[in-house]
Parts: C-alpha cells; structure tokens; sequence
C-alpha cells in the first residue's frame, strides 16, 4: 500500500465523516515515526474511524498479515491461538474474530 492509495481510500470511504486529507496525512506521519508500515497505518486509521462512527471494522487475516510482515499461514495461527485464549478467558471469540464464507464467481 502506498501514501497515495490510502489517502484514497480513506477519503473515499470516510471523507463522508468530515475526515479530510490533512488529517490523513497527519496520522500517516506519526504512524511512520513510530515505525509503521503503511499498511498497518491503513488498517489502524480504518479501526478507529470505525469505532468513532459506529460502523463495523472488517478486515482479512491476509491483511493482517501484510500489516504485520508475516506470511499468512503465520496469521491464522495468530488468530487461532487468539480464539482459544478468549474462550479460555470466559469470551466470545466470534466478537473479535470470524470466519466468513468465500464467495467465488467466474465469467
């Protein structure tokens, strides 16, 4: 992900809440000081945008992995382990993390 595309995106998916380029731009910068990747930044910006407007943060275990610089069978045994830690503590592992059917179509 570059500087570019997530500005687009965020604009283009949150400008609607008053989020503007400046913001954008000003996160990113902090983000990177504190060694962010950009594509952490993205999915950072794009969480708490979402826990501030009330909308549901969905992203994949793919982007996650990306986010994170690890290969994506690595990520899912992140979330597994994750999943068992939340049942063993009395939690709903489906509020955190969900499996969701894969949609494929051909043309």
């Amino acid at each position: 992900m570059t500087r570019e595309t997530i500005i687009q995106n965020i604009m283009n998916n949150y400008g609607k809440y008053g989020i503007t380029e400046d913001m954008v731009e000003e996160v990113m910068d902090a983000g990177l000081e504190g060694g962010m990747n950009y594509d952490l930044i993205y999915l950072d910006m794009c969480r708490r945008i979402s826990e501030i407007t009330g909308e549901e943060f969905v992203c994949s275990a793919s982007d996650l992995a990306r986010a994170y610089g690890v290969p994506d069978d690595k990520m899912a045994k992140i979330i597994e382990e994750a999943r068992q830690e939340l049942i063993e503590a009395g939690e709903e592992p489906d509020e955190y993390f969900r499996e969701v059917p894969v949609h494929r179509f051909m043309m």
